[in-house]
């Protein structure tokens, strides 16, 4: 999906919500969030994203709207989920008649970046760390513990932050 694509799903979904007379609220993180908010990529293969309560009117609205634009049935992925600790800090990133997408924030995208530590978040990483003017592998690790618990970081975590400090 690129970011045309995604916008148009988040319209249909919204229209769906709002002819079934329902609203919600959703967070995006992952690809999604760097496509549109940060804009280093230009596709991803789905959208990450927190469902609000209750979420079965949402997953019913999503299946419609993949049947209408002829997209994925996952093209919207609750699955990041397990990767929020808390309620994550997040911006208002586009509203819509039924539905408000919100965005996790740029040192919150960090932390599950570098709690995933795969290669495949490397370069997405990279791109955080340049857009929080981050420097050091102790700034990446203090905002990785503002939101990680610590219990979760392994040497792992911190070797992933220094690769991707490596210019």
């Amino acid at each position: 999906m690129n970011k045309d694509d995604m916008e148009r799903a988040f319209q249909a979904l919204s229209e769906t919500l709002n002819r079934e007379g329902h609203q919600a609220d959703i967070v995006i993180a992952g690809g999604a969030w760097m496509a549109l908010v940060l804009g280093t990529r230009e596709v991803t293969k789905d959208i990450d994203a927190y469902l609000s309560a209750p979420t079965e009117p949402i997953r019913q609205a999503v299946l419609r709207v993949a049947n209408e634009l002829d997209l994925p049935q996952d093209w919207l992925n609750d699955g990041i989920k397990g990767f929020f600790y808390g309620t994550p800090p997040q911006n208002l990133w586009r509203e819509y008649p039924a539905l408000r997408v919100y965005a996790v924030t740029a040192d919150y995208m960090l932390a599950m970046k570098v709690l995933a530590a795969r290669n495949d978040d490397q370069e997405d990483t990279k791109a955080l760390i340049q857009a929080l003017s981050i420097t050091t592998v102790t700034e990446v690790l203090d905002i990785v513990e503002r939101y990680i618990p610590s219990s979760l970081l392994t040497p792992k975590h911190r070797y992933f932050a220094e690769s991707c400090l490596d210019r």
